[in-house]
């Protein structure tokens, strides 16, 4: 067969054969992408949100630990109360309770050479967006022996 006489294909049925998305095609495939969007962006929100109240949390976090550490090292190991405010206007109260557990079945903290058993509670107060925050940390703390 000459080169010039080869059976040419018409334009519709070259149409027929080709790939492509249709507009429904694609208005759902838009639709999804925005659904996938809008969770994805709701959850970025609830996590930057979680994020930025545990930063809100550290420095009054820090300031309770930092109390809590002082108990028997800068601070007398005494029953008693204690309360104040830092720089940054985080308010502080330190209770510091001898501890007596009903249920220990050995010898008595009023015995010689027996050390007293403290329990230490830091409690710290500040404002986070208007409204007041606190949170208390406890610990148990052993008192020198005094010799007999």
């Amino acid at each position: 067969m000459p080169a010039d006489r080869r059976p040419r294909h018409s334009r519709a049925g070259a149409r027929s054969g080709e790939a492509g998305f249709s507009l429904i095609e694609v208005v759902v495939a838009l639709a999804l992408l925005g659904l996938i969007l809008g969770v994805l962006s709701d959850s970025l929100r609830t996590g930057l949100g979680s994020a930025a109240r545990a930063a809100a949390i550290e420095p009054p976090l820090a300031v309770a630990e930092a109390k809590l550490a002082a108990v028997g090292v800068t601070e007398p190991l005494v029953a008693g109360r204690s309360a104040g405010v830092d720089a940054r206007g985080i308010g502080w109260q330190l209770s510091i309770d001898p501890f007596h557990d009903d249920d220990f079945d050995g010898p008595s903290s009023d015995a010689p050479g027996v050390p007293q058993l403290y329990r230490v509670r830091v409690t710290v107060t500040w404002s986070q967006g208007g409204a007041p925050r606190s949170l208390s940390l406890d610990s148990l703390r052993l008192a020198a022996v005094t010799p007999p």
